[in-house]
């Protein structure tokens, strides 16, 4: 007995090695089984923030989206039954979504036992574009054409046409000014027309005593070079008319200083 505990005492550190590679070992094999258990299998796929937005008061108002839960969930293709949460690569889930182009980004995240939750932010159309081919397309603030126009909806966005690809931030621009200035919220722009050799053109709506005057604004090309003087022009143009009761059809901003209206015949 006493010859084995001599032998244990010199062989002391390697008996305590075997055993801890032993229990490491051991260990390892029973995360392995817990981590591929049915315990973890992804079996939920929820979409949240989608559809509601809080009010100071602290309830919700429903809000129109673009794609509901169950379309962001046919894009997402995150699969269930049969994989594990621990193993599940979201990068993949988050290429699918960002290749729908209603969604600007997308955040993935896992809770376990067995849950993925999905967010989503979508673009927010500002304008559409006509291209060369005709074709109608939403932008976004950015610029971006992203998704064909939608007929069902209705949309009362301002429509570009004929803009090459460099005047499109300028023009969305200039939307913004407008929108954002006094005479934006009594007034709208329905379309901006880009012409080569004449320049910027803008059909507007202004406000008349019981109706609504709409006509055709002729800016000229200083667009190209400083279309805050075009900003400036617009709303000189459409203040004068409404609060003089004038309903236009063509007016001619693009000359200097001097402008030229043209009445419509049942003024």
């Amino acid at each position: 007995m006493r010859a084995f505990h001599n032998f244990f005492d010199r062989h002391r550190k390697v008996w305590v090695t075997v055993m801890g590679v032993t229990a490491l070992f051991a260990l390892f094999i029973g995360m392995v089984g817990v981590v591929n258990s049915d315990l973890f299998t992804v079996r939920v796929v929820e979409v949240v923030g989608l559809g509601s937005e809080n009010n100071d008061d602290g309830h919700t108002t429903p809000v129109l989206t673009p794609l509901d839960a169950q379309q962001i969930l046919e894009t997402a293709q995150v699969p269930t039954e049969s994989t594990n949460l621990f193993s599940l690569r979201l990068s993949g889930i988050e290429k699918r979504l960002l290749a729908q182009p209603w969604i600007k980004g997308a955040t993935i995240s896992k809770h376990f036992p067995q849950t993925v939750s999905i967010s989503v932010v979508f673009r927010e159309p500002v304008a559409i574009l006509q291209n060369a081919d005709g074709a109608l397309y939403y932008l976004d603030a950015d610029g971006t054409a992203f998704a064909p126009l939608n007929l069902k909806s209705n949309s009362d966005l301002p429509v570009l046409v004929n803009f090459p690809t460099e005047q499109i931030s300028a023009a969305l621009r200039f939307l913004q000014s407008w929108s954002s200035s006094g005479p934006g919220s009594q007034s709208r722009i329905s379309s901006l027309e880009w012409d080569l050799e004449k320049g910027l053109a803008v059909m507007a709506t202004y406000s008349l005593p019981q109706s609504l005057g709409r006509v055709k604004v002729e800016l000229g090309r200083s667009f190209e070079s400083d279309p805050d003087a075009q900003l400036g022009r617009l709303r000189e143009v459409l203040g004068y008319l409404s609060k003089n009761g004038i309903r236009a059809r063509q007016v001619f901003a693009d000359l200097g200083k001097k402008i030229v209206v043209r009445i419509a015949r049942s003024s």
